[in-house]
């Protein structure tokens, strides 16, 4: 039985560039749905790993957290700098090579990112890959819904709060490549559920979420309005979480994200297995109408009528289970999440509907990206251009070129190769054709 690759170690949110860069440890294992019988994940002692204890209060937006982290750099170095919004006032920042620690605007593209603060931390001592480091924060404030990064798809509301970004409540390493396993405690008025990644577990009152897949985040998807429907008729069971949206809207994504989950799982390799799917739709507008998946997750924005349009964009998020690669996500190397992520939709579209709408997405792509620079010239700014409309038009004119099973071997070994710069994949191309199939696509990039 096809099943579907767990493995989702990138969102499509934005990240920030940075010198420090941690050491993802990764570790491939099964994320089961909500069960109270569940076992604990193992986290050996290597891994990149958060124990996160917090209290949430969505009616209020106050926030108490305490994080303990452990992790190890990846080059040697001597500060540590995080994202943390500027909501949240440290109250402690310890750990044993941890001296004082300072604060300055987070610049993305050039500007000021409003509410987002760098947490820049000077060590004792210089510390190696050879090192493990361990920091303990503790944090405090009311996070509003009109505090919110614009490049985020969170919102905080008393009915349905979502936080998709980590340093949004969590603090990120400045850093594109940092991923960790967590086991996280969250307190919650008794009324509210939960919905996110991983294993969950509801205790005491408290929610226990752990992941042993090494992911960017702990998303959270909190409600006191929480309904959920489940269908587990298909390969892939799935769990729809939402705030009492329509049956029809319900029905439609169960059933056509089912199709695509199948038609992905025949079509790609990579990751372990899963046997289940949350899929959450939000009732409310985020800060950005932006939809995101994550590893067994994939949260869909507000109030997208069941078309074609909201098939594409199931398709798109669903891809990212798979094609989520890029060791640089805030760079060229995009192409190789949303480029991939983004024709592998168009090919869905013209395979549940018609070539009408693929040629559709096309003419629509060409126009977009007409003023685009190369992949070369890549800036914030430009990523629209080229990551959703250059790119996948590359990728179909390299599908053309090919042929249906050399573009197959060409995914395919991608995948197995766990391939993550613009680099490594042209090198995969031309093992896959040829030199000069591979030359004519480095040119057009």
């Amino acid at each position: 039985m096809d099943a579907l690759p767990e493995i989702l170690r990138r969102s499509t949110l934005p990240y920030v560039f940075s010198a420090i860069i941690l050491v993802p440890f990764f570790i491939i294992g099964c994320q089961p749905g909500t069960d109270s019988t569940a076992k604990k994940p193992v986290f050996p002692d290597s891994t990149t790993h958060y124990q996160i204890d917090a209290q949430i209060r969505p009616d209020s937006g106050q926030f108490d957290v305490a994080i303990d982290m452990r992790f190890v750099p990846k080059a040697s170095t001597d500060t540590l700098r995080f994202l943390l919004h500027d909501a949240f006032k440290l109250e402690e920042l310890t750990g044993p090579v941890v001296g004082d620690y300072s604060t300055s605007p987070w610049r993305f593209g050039g500007e000021d990112t409003v509410h987002t603060k760098v947490v820049s931390i000077p060590l004792s001592d210089t510390m190696t890959p050879s090192d493990q480091v361990s920091i303990s924060w503790k944090y405090a404030g009311h996070l509003q819904n009109n505090q919110i990064p614009n490049i985020g798809g969170a919102v905080v509301t008393t009915h349905w709060t979502e936080l998709p970004l980590e340093a949004m409540w969590v603090p990120v390493h400045a850093s594109l490549s940092s991923r960790f396993t967590f086991d996280a405690t969250v307190d919650l008025p008794k009324n509210y559920e939960v919905a996110s990644i991983g294993v969950l577990q509801k205790m005491d009152g408290d929610w226990n979420i752990q992941s042993s897949v090494p992911g960017p985040d702990v998303p959270l998807i909190i409600s006191d309005k929480m309904q959920t429907q489940k269908y587990t008729d298909g390969e892939v069971p799935l769990t729809v979480y939402h705030g009492g949206a329509p049956d029809s809207l319900i029905s439609f994504v169960a059933e056509r994200s089912q199709q695509i989950l199948n038609r992905y799982a025949r079509r790609f390799q990579g990751g372990s297995d899963t046997d289940a799917l949350r899929i959450t739709l939000a009732p409310v507008e985020r800060a950005t109408p932006s939809s995101y998946a994550r590893t067994g997750l994939i949260a869909l924005r507000h109030d997208i009528k069941p078309d074609t349009s909201l098939f594409g964009l199931i398709a798109h998020e669903a891809a990212h289970l798979w094609w989520t690669d890029s060791v640089n996500p805030m760079s060229r190397h995009n192409f190789l999440n949303e480029s991939f992520a983004e024709y592998e939709s168009w090919l869905a579209l013209r395979k549940i509907y018609d070539d009408t709408i693929f040629q559709k997405r096309i003419e629509e792509a060409r126009k977009n990206a007409q003023k685009a620079p190369s992949f070369d010239e890549w800036q914030p700014r430009f990523d629209g251009a080229l990551s959703y409309n250059k790119g996948p038009l590359l990728l179909h004119q390299l599908h053309q070129r090919i042929g249906e099973a050399n573009y197959q071997s060409f995914l395919r070994s991608l995948q197995q190769k766990d391939v993550g710069t613009i680099g490594d994949m042209i090198a995969t191309l031309e093992e896959v054709t040829n030199p000069e199939t591979a030359t004519w696509f480095r040119k057009k990039l």
